[in-house]
């Protein structure tokens, strides 16, 4: 991969090894390794993805011995909203009671 310096003199610069030369237009060049690295990660973060939908795995970035996150995951968060609508509710019911007493 290079950058473009200046496109009339076909002067580019490689951002990786900080070297300025004279570009030949006749021989382009393209590094795939550092694509091939970012496909890789990519590749790694949509199988984890994927595998997220199984409750029993663990994520990409975790701590050992952390099976069955995803499932203690859900059920804090189910709890969490049905205690958030269920204090609704009651809160609703209440001002209504209130409303005809």
């Amino acid at each position: 991969m290079y950058v473009l310096i200046d496109l009339d003199e076909n002067v580019a610069i490689d951002p990786e090894l900080g070297v300025i030369g004279e570009m030949d237009e006749y021989n382009i060049t393209a590094n795939l390794a550092i694509m091939a690295d970012r496909l890789d990660k990519l590749e790694n973060i949509a199988d984890d993805l994927f595998e997220s939908l199984d409750p029993m795995t663990t994520p990409l970035i975790t701590y050992p011995n952390r099976e069955g996150i995803f499932r203690n995951l859900g059920r804090v968060t189910n709890f969490a909203y049905g205690l958030i609508f269920g204090m609704l509710i009651a809160a609703l019911l209440a001002l209504g009671l209130k409303g005809v007493m």
